[in-house]
């Protein structure tokens, strides 16, 4: 029988294709910070597109860490949402979607910053030139629904936040809406957070860095699986509890 073990995960980390990103958010740093943390999962979550993850991934390669493909979408609502995906094919599917529901807005640079796409050698392959930081079309629930119908999971992000959050735009979370587990910017402000909105207690929740910089990557929180092994499919069990599996929170080590 297979014992179950703790892994460091950081799944919310944007590259240089999100525009708010620095420029040293490219695959090798990325993959070469979390191995110097320590950090065994990390999931590549740009905005509203997926150019990047292949690169960190091939990156990463056996040495590892693990990479969960992934993208944080705004939904219509202005509400952030960090969905994952069982492999590529399924991530490049819904980056489909996604893609469709774009407003067809050209970026600027010289405004927003580069979005830059890359190989696994931090080689500029072009830049994207529809601006990534807008809304799509699609609702919050058509949004988790396709997500879903992809196999991806699904963990609204930052909920505490004032700005691109589901409570902060709602104020609740749909009973009906099927997610995963909800993301706190600021794990040591959840009493609060509970007192305000009794609900996020009913949830998983997770943290992690939502890494624009290196410093905000080294500083951020992490959450640690009990897992089988690192994988998509063992990660939903522990956000789901079976088996014994569970998630834990933790700040980043000397960042306060």
């Amino acid at each position: 029988m297979t014992m179950l073990s703790w892994f460091s995960a950081d799944l919310h980390i944007h590259t240089v294709l999100s525009p708010c990103a620095e420029l040293d958010m490219g695959p090798i740093n990325i993959v070469e910070t979390a191995r110097e943390l320590k950090i065994d999962i990390i999931g590549i979550t740009d905005h509203n597109a997926a150019g990047n993850v292949a690169a960190v991934m091939e990156r990463a390669g056996q040495e590892g860490p693990v990479v969960l493909p992934g993208m944080e979408v705004q939904t219509r609502e202005e509400v952030h949402i960090l969905c994952f995906f069982p492999d590529m094919e399924q991530l490049q599917a819904y980056a489909a979607y996604i893609r469709e529901r774009l407003p067809p807005v050209r970026n600027r640079p010289e405004v927003f910053g580069d979005q830059v796409v890359v190989n696994a050698r931090e080689e500029i392959l072009y830049f994207e030139e529809i601006l990534l930081v807008n809304s799509v079309t699609a609702s919050l629930e058509e949004v988790v629904q396709e997500a879903l119908a992809q196999d991806g999971l699904v963990i609204p992000a930052h909920v505490d936040r004032g700005a691109f959050s589901i409570m902060a735009n709602l104020g609740l979370i749909p009973p009906s809406l099927p997610v995963a587990a909800l993301e706190v910017a600021w794990p040591e402000k959840l009493p609060d957070l509970l007192l305000r909105y009794p609900a996020v207690g009913k949830y998983p929740l997770v943290s992690f860095s939502d890494a624009h910089t290196l410093s905000q990557f080294r500083a951020g929180y992490r959450t640690y699986f009990y897992l089988k092994e690192p994988t998509f499919k063992e990660i939903k069990k522990a956000l789901q509890g079976e088996g014994g599996r569970k998630v834990v929170i933790r700040q980043a080590a000397g960042s306060g």
